[in-house]
């Protein structure tokens, strides 16, 4: 491999982007490629995701990371590096000024790993793009990475779902928040986030004016979570996209959001799929419907939601004219109500999932 890589570079000296993704090169292929990294100065962008590569071949990606100046896109996603091969990355990633995208997605780093990394993202000066998903940190791991974001102006997304860091771990990143004056993107599904963690994350997000996006889908947040949030959302001015799919909310939590909606003039994306409003919730919200001009999507499938919910939603379809996709796929709807929510509705057919 290092000598077919040796080949290649003399063809292509200015050679800025390399992904040899899913390709099970593991330690060794990740060592030869090392060995030949160097003799390639205008990489900008280094691609190795699902490559089996463990500690021992991230050291020998680190070894040569600092000899890639212009190295800005750095890919390890679903590897096997742990919290040993995170350390050596994050020894190295001060010498990278160029950095501005490190995905460490799916790697069993834990919190020795992310603690690593912590103690180093203030020395990445344009790293604006962090994703840690799926590495276990726990509430751990976030209190040390809440400990150093304040110290990191650009960052601007902010990836770490499936990460187990409950309600405590939402509380420690909700109380940095504020100083995060770039970030526009935090995805915090899938961590068992309940009601007092939704709670602490609703009270700062008024002085986080530049957040547009906020995931908070497959938790275990409830109505009490859903109506704290809900009471806030009009004062986030860029507030665009919010998922709220997969929790425990039910009829109450979704008259909490229907109650606010109309004062969210930014909010285009609504995802509330995999909860329990029912038709009480659906009519809420079919309810203000009308008066959210800027609303595209909104979806409710899998939400216990039968055929008084769903002619309630056919009644105000006609009224609703940015409403491009609506999707109330695995609810109670029979036939004849689905039939008047296909006429009543004045997009596409297939943008109407039922």
């Amino acid at each position: 491999m290092q000598k077919d890589l040796q080949g290649y570079w003399s063809q292509y000296p200015g050679l800025f982007e390399l992904d040899l993704s899913d390709n099970e090169i593991g330690d060794e292929g990740a060592g030869r490629l090392a060995g030949v990294l160097p003799q390639c100065p205008a990489l900008s962008q280094l691609r190795l995701s699902k490559n089996q590569i463990g500690a021992e071949g991230a050291g020998r990606l680190a070894g040569v990371l600092p000899q890639i100046p212009c190295l800005s896109i750095l890919d390890l996603f679903g590897n096997q590096i742990g919290g040993e091969g995170a350390g050596r990355l994050a020894g190295v990633l001060p010498q990278c000024p160029a950095l501005s995208y490190f995905n460490l997605s799916c790697n069993q780093i834990g919190p020795e790993g992310v603690g690593r990394l912590a103690g180093v993202l203030p020395k990445c000066p344009v790293l604006s793009e962090l994703y840690l998903s799926c590495n276990q940190i726990g509430a751990e791991g976030a209190g040390r990475l809440a400990g150093v974001l304040p110290q990191c102006p650009k960052l601007r997304t902010l990836v770490l779902v499936n990460n187990q860091i409950g309600d405590e771990g939402a509380g420690s990143l909700a109380g940095v928040l504020p100083q995060c004056p770039a970030l526009s993107i935090l995805f915090l599904g899938d961590n068992q986030i309940g009601d007092e963690g939704a709670r602490r994350l609703a009270g700062v997000l008024p002085q986080c004016p530049t957040l547009y996006v906020l995931d908070l889908g497959f938790n275990q947040i409830g109505d009490e979570g859903a109506g704290r949030l809900a009471g806030l959302l009009p004062q986030c001015p860029s507030l665009s996209k919010l998922h709220l799919g997969g929790n425990q909310i039910g009829a109450e939590g979704a008259g909490s959001l229907a109650g606010v909606l109309p004062q969210c003039p930014t909010l285009l994306l609504l995802f509330l799929e995999d909860n329990q409003i029912g038709d009480e919730g659906a009519g809420r919200l079919a309810g203000v419907l009308p008066q959210c001009p800027a609303l595209f999507l909104l979806w409710l499938e899998d939400n216990q939601i039968g055929d008084e919910g769903a002619r309630k939603l056919a009644g105000v379809l006609p009224q609703c004219p940015t409403l491009c996709d609506l999707r109330l796929g695995g609810n109670q709807i029979g036939a004849e109500v689905a039939g008047r929510l296909r006429a009543a509705w004045r997009g596409p057919q297939s943008d109407l999932l039922l």
